[in-house]
């Protein structure tokens, strides 16, 4: 674990540990050119360049592009669609969610925690995040609390950020490089802790004028805990200035109550800081693409203006190859002017080639996934099995990625939002029963829901197959739990838990209806059995008119089983 030596100052500690941390990300910096060229020029900055229009003149097939956009869309709207949930809280115990005010509390939360991230520009860095993840293998941003709202996200670029990685594989630790007007600089820090090159600049009038600053995230390891002040934070913020003096200071010493650093990986190798990434996968496919469009384009153009040869004496006449033009010339071969290849170049293998590479750079962006129904080949509507089938497949293998999504950026950017609003008072008190318990994050995204639903084709086999042997054998059907099938099934298809009537009211609503057909066989009874009642009663009375011992006549009677309900 880095640490300040006695003998340096805060500043020069930052500058080694820039340094330390430079040397780490050097050897994927020639990866990331290479995928940034062909497929996003406008994602990577790795020189301290000024802002300038990028060149794409090495991409002459943007399929790579579009593939890379279709995974970063179908990413977005598939795990953080700001259009519909994608994230519930719940309880160690189910059936407490399910209480009421526990259960209106954790609603309220949820739709005040929803409502901060709307209003935020967070669903906009999280499609940019997405898009980094699939071509350089991680994205990087900083989940900060804003102004007037309460929560804000600085998507940073590649080239202009450094990380480190704890054990567990969460970024703990970012430095980046941030190009700054004087204006800007003297707005953030004022004029007291600038360098004497930026207060000449700001004094000359030159606000425009860019200098770089450098700001670092990480653990603070020497802090007085018993202190709230922002030099003892958890996690230290300081900024100072890239070319200052060894003398200066920091521009800014602050920090923050948790770690603000949203670093998903697509997909790390041990205790690699930076991730693979689908990108790394297709840039072989994508760079020869370009080769191979190249060379189509070749061909067409030698196909549509061959190249000629003729005799020399044309070497000095005038000629034109224009439609229509007629050029004299003697010609003592009677051959003219003719095409340099008498072969016909042909096309259709090369346009085959380019269309499978195509196919193989969007099965690497995962873009057939997203795209999935609309590429399907086949008659509408689509089989429903069919479409489950090749859904599963392809869901299993984006798995683990997601995994990594959800805790590595979906995670803390709830957790952290959640301790903004207790920050905030934004939540209203929450009730007894809850005050002393930990609140889970459950994900009910569109991807989410998918992977659940993968699982349900289990679910629907055992029952039909358990159906075909009923026919057979009925009783077959003790086998199955028909109460937990259902709870099952609508946990695994993410089905509202509002439609799914808990255990304890379905007991009940079976007694009732068991007692009421209960009550209505008893009074069925009554009906059938009254007329000999009727005639029972008649008899006794005859009896004793007659002058019969009326307990004789009703030990009679009982024993013809008469008069008894």
């Amino acid at each position: 674990m880095p640490e300040k030596r006695n003998n340096e100052t805060q500043v020069q500690y930052h500058r080694r540990r820039a340094e330390e941390l430079k040397r780490v990300r050097q050897p994927w910096e020639s990866t990331w050119s290479g995928l940034a060229d062909f497929i996003a020029p406008h994602r990577l900055r790795l020189e301290a360049a000024d802002e300038r229009a990028i060149s794409r003149k090495r991409i002459l097939d943007p399929s790579g592009t579009f593939a890379w956009r279709t995974l970063a869309s179908g990413m977005h709207s598939g795990l953080t669609s700001p259009a519909r949930p994608w994230f519930r809280f719940a309880t160690a115990d189910p059936e407490l969610r399910e209480w009421g005010p526990v259960k209106l509390w954790v609603d309220e939360v949820e739709s005040i925690e929803r409502r901060m991230f709307q209003r935020s520009n967070i669903y906009t860095a999280f499609h940019e995040g997405y898009g980094d993840i699939g071509l350089f293998g991680q994205s990087c941003g900083i989940l900060i609390e804003g102004g007037d709202d309460p929560l804000h996200m600085i998507q940073l670029l590649h080239g202009r950020f450094w990380i480190a990685r704890d054990g567990e594989g969460r970024a703990t630790t970012l430095y980046r490089m941030l190009r700054w007007s004087v204006e800007k600089i003297v707005r953030r820090f004022g004029l007291d802790t600038i360098s004497s090159s930026i207060r000449s600049a700001y004094d000359a009038g030159r606000y425009d004028q860019t200098f770089d600053i450098w700001h670092a995230i990480e653990p603070r390891r020497n802090r007085d805990s018993g202190k709230i002040d922002r030099r003892n934070k958890p996690f230290l913020s300081n900024y100072w200035e890239a070319n200052g003096n060894s003398g200066d200071g920091l521009l800014e010493e602050s920090g923050f109550d948790s770690n603000p650093i949203v670093c998903p990986p697509w997909l790390c190798c041990g205790d690699d800081n930076y991730a693979q990434s689908p990108g790394m996968d297709t840039i072989g496919d994508v760079k020869s693409l370009q080769a191979m469009v190249r060379d189509k384009l070749e061909v067409i153009a030698k196909l549509a203006r061959p190249p000629l040869q003729g005799p020399t004496s044309l070497s000095g006449n005038p000629m034109s190859l224009l439609p229509g033009a007629i050029t004299f010339v003697d010609d003592p071969t009677g051959k003219g002017l003719r095409p340099v290849m008498e072969a016909t170049p042909q096309i259709a293998p090369l346009t085959q080639d380019i269309r499978e590479t195509r196919e193989r750079i969007n099965a690497g962006f995962y873009a057939d996934l997203f795209l999935m129904l609309s590429n399907m080949e086949g008659i509408q509507p689509r089989n429903q099995m069919e479409i489950a089938e090749r859904k599963e497949e392809k869901l299993l293998a984006l798995g683990p990625v997601l995994e990594n999504i959800y805790n590595n950026q979906l995670e803390p950017c709830v957790d952290r939002a959640f301790e903004i609003g207790l920050k905030r008072n934004l939540f209203p008190p929450p009730p007894r029963e809850i005050q002393n318990e930990r609140l889970s994050v459950e994900y009910i995204s569109t991807l989410a829901q998918a992977q659940k639903a993968v699982a349900t084709g289990a679910v629907e086999r055992l029952v039909s197959f358990a159906g075909q042997w009923a026919a057979m054998k009925p009783d077959i059907l003790d086998k199955l739990d028909a109460d937990q099938s259902i709870d099952v099934y609508a946990d695994m298809i993410g089905a509202p838990a509002a439609i799914v009537v808990p255990d304890d009211k379905v007991q009940a609503a079976r007694e009732a209806r068991a007692q009421a057909e209960q009550q209505a066989k008893m009074a069925e009874m009554a009906r059938t059995v009254a007329p000999a009642i009727s005639a029972g009663a008649d008899a006794v009375k005859a009896g004793k008119d007659a002058g019969v011992d009326p307990a004789a006549a009703q030990a009679l009677m009982a024993q013809l089983g008469i008069g008894r309900s």
